[in-house]
């Protein structure tokens, strides 16, 4: 059987990712921040359907947001909402957690202000 996680996932953190400190703050009340390997994207697009109107006759919107996408593995507790990611001087609150199935998740941030 073919170790997914093992073989591709760290190969492209490893070639593509930089250095988060990431900070539990919703999946573990009062962890400690830790480092981890994530791949920025500043532009990742978001899809959005109006609400008055359905995905028939409506046309949605779409935005961009930033989003990291990480190793499930090198997490001890899923990752959260209103859990923080601290990239460079910038800080991130994650917004929404998106799985992928083959052990990686597309964390979708908002900046902090």
């Amino acid at each position: 059987m073919f170790d997914f996680e093992a073989t591709v996932n760290q190969t492209v953190l490893d070639v593509f990712g930089r250095q988060v400190t990431y900070r539990p703050l919703a999946s573990v009340p009062g962890g400690l921040p830790f480092e981890i390997t994530a791949i920025f994207d500043r532009k990742h697009e978001v899809v959005l359907e109006d609400i008055r109107s359905s995905e028939e006759s409506g046309p949605g919107y779409s935005t961009t947001m930033p989003v990291i996408s990480v190793r499930l593995a090198d997490f001890s507790r899923e990752p959260a909402q209103k859990d923080e990611a601290q990239i460079g001087a910038e800080t991130f609150t994650v917004f929404d957690v998106q799985p992928d199935g083959e052990g990686m998740a597309d964390l979708i941030l908002k900046k902090k202000l």
